[in-house]
């Protein structure tokens, strides 16, 4: 198989798919936090690691490490972690053509 329509999270190397990007927000040893548009299945999602998920208050835990557009005010909680990795990394044009915002104005827009 050529091409891929799944996005290999848990590589080094992103697999390249024709239908599909995605963006690391934040990653240290074994915790992730990755957004992923889906074009063809007109999605977007953000998958996070157990430890990030046990961060959040029990409450506010949705029932899979996957959120959906309607959790991501969730990551409110992990603002501080977001915004450094993607300071970090010099991933700002990257995460600005996703979203089409700055990450403050991303963050303010949840």
């Amino acid at each position: 198989m050529t091409n891929s329509n799944v996005v290999e999270l848990f590589q080094k190397r992103p697999a390249v798919a024709n239908d599909e990007e995605y963006i690391a927000l934040y990653e240290q040893n074994d915790g992730y936090i990755y957004y992923v548009r889906n074009y063809v299945a007109q999605q977007e999602f953000i998958v996070v690691s157990d430890s990030f998920m046990q961060a959040l208050p029990e409450e506010m835990r949705p029932a899979t490490n996957v959120f959906f557009s309607c959790n991501f005010c969730l990551l409110k909680q992990f603002k501080q972690d977001v915004q450094s990795h993607i300071q970090n990394t010099g991933q700002f044009l990257y995460f600005y053509h996703l979203f089409d915002k700055s990450v403050n104005a991303f963050f303010d827009s949840l």
